[in-house]
């Protein structure tokens, strides 16, 4: 029987011998460049990554490992018709899956794979009309300016399955339908199909998780048990459309859009029948909240130095849970998940290159990813520090990560920082080998405090081809 690996490599395999075979070898049409250039007919590229970590202890234990081979290919069968496809194939070091003597008779299992098509698209330039654009197909929709940590970028879900790797997102099937009109662009976008965040595991599981407890403290949990509600089948259950307009204005580039769409991590719906004074049952109940997005953002430089600013305002639909009081006498109670109130999430930052080829980085943020609603959203302030020797060779970031404050009356107990300094090894052209830690302290009361016990070491390598 044939492997998923086997039909997926068949798949992509077909998909760029087609290109190859049907592809001629037209003139290019690119902007500002050269149309009599020739071009290729098809673009194959690539990467092979490597991490390995390991807990920063007297006894280092394994803590993660992917091996991950990214595969990519462009194809131009005519001037105005081009076609792009992105896969990852990961593979994990450690065999979680190995708990029985039958499972060593199963590759899956020894040697865990992942096949993840990232993006799968074809674009038309020029569709019905000249300056009117048209994209269909897997994409990566990202919109913001500001660097990883962009409030306006909720269009693709969240893929935390490596939350070290900011900013990381899967591809949404969907179109989207652009039309150019006096240095304006204004896009049309729809996706048809909710698709949910992959969420992490471990010590970040935790992190992102609601901290507080819907039983009364001293009462005993009976049954508790977690299911989650996708959003129905029906296209106005799962689909996510939007509109965004931006241009250019005396050297900065502004931005509006607006956004209707889910939230892609669950909002927790936690759900206590009380069935004694000493004893309850827990059910907590994935939900995926509809919400409407403003966003705006601006993009430009000053003096050299580059500026950006970002901010969405979110207006989410309600979510509540119930605490049923009826084994007491005092029948069902309603509390807030999600309040429906408005709130607003903005990032600001700069970055500058100093001499000596020293890069600067900061940002800050009110409200990260995983925040919703008024009284959930932090402050952060982000750190990218970056001094880069023989001629980029050796790079050096002893500076690198965020700090956390939840409450400006309680600095030390609910704010922590979380960094990731490095030392990168470029030998030649297209690879390197990078040496860092991933580093976190923070106090009981902050949200990331939870992660300062599964602190790691990390070795990474890459090669681009």
């Amino acid at each position: 029987m044939t492997t998923r690996l086997s039909r997926a490599v068949l798949t992509l395999g077909a998909v760029l011998a087609a290109a190859g075979l049907t592809v001629p070898a037209a003139a290019a049409d690119s902007p500002g460049g050269d149309s009599t250039s020739p071009a290729p007919a098809l673009s194959i590229g690539g990467a092979v990554i490597t991490d390995g970590r390991f807990t920063a202890k007297i006894d280092p234990q394994v803590s993660y490992q992917e091996y991950r081979l990214n595969l990519s290919a462009d194809a131009r069968p005519a001037d105005q018709a081009s076609f792009h496809t992105e896969a990852w194939l990961l593979t994990s070091g450690i065999s979680s899956n190995v708990t029985t003597s039958s499972d060593l008779f199963n590759l899956q299992n020894v040697i865990p794979l992942t096949v993840d098509l990232r993006e799968a698209y074809f674009e038309l330039r020029g569709f019905l009309l000249e300056n009117m654009d048209l994209k269909v197909g897997r994409q990566r929709i990202a919109w913001g300016t500001a660097d990883k940590l962009n409030p306006t970028d909720n269009v693709n879900p969240y893929d935390l399955r490596d939350p070290w790797d900011f900013g990381r997102h899967l591809g949404s099937d969907g179109a989207q339908l652009s039309v150019y009109v006096g240095g304006l662009q204004l896009t049309g976008l729809v996706v048809t199909v909710f698709r949910p965040a992959v969420l992490p595991q471990g010590a970040w599981a935790t992190a992102l998780a609601p901290a507080a407890s819907a039983v009364p403290s001293g009462v005993t949990v009976g049954t508790s048990t977690v299911s989650v509600s996708l959003p129905g089948a029906s296209f106005l259950d799962g689909v996510t459309t939007g509109l965004k307009l931006k241009g250019n204005l005396l050297g900065w580039d502004l931005s509006g859009s607006y956004l209707y769409a889910r939230q892609s991590l669950p909002a927790y719906r936690i759900n206590v029948t009380m069935t004694s004074p000493a004893t309850a049952n827990v059910a907590t109940d994935l939900v995926y909240p509809r919400e409407h997005v403003f966003g705006a953002d601006l993009a430009g430089s000053i003096f050299g130095i580059g500026v950006w600013g970002e901010a969405a305002v979110f207006l989410p639909e309600k979510v509540t849970q119930l605490t049923d009081l009826t084994a007491l006498g005092m029948g069902i109670q309603t509390s807030t998940v999600l309040d429906s109130a408005p709130y607003v999430k903005f990032t600001v930052g700069a970055d500058y290159t100093f001499p000596g080829d020293v890069y600067l980085n900061l940002q800050y943020l009110h409200g990260l990813f995983n925040e919703a609603g008024v009284s959930a959203l932090q402050d952060y302030f982000a750190l990218g520090f970056e001094w880069r020797l023989l001629d980029g060779k050796l790079i050096l970031s002893p500076l690198s990560g965020m700090v956390e404050i939840k409450d400006w009356s309680d600095l030390a107990g609910s704010s922590a920082i979380i960094a990731s300094p490095s030392f990168t090894v470029r030998p030649m052209d297209n690879a390197e080998l990078v040496i860092g830690l991933h580093w976190v302290e923070g106090g009981s009361r902050s949200t990331y405090g939870v992660l300062k016990d599964a602190n790691e070491v990390f070795a990474q390598a890459r090669y681009q081809f």
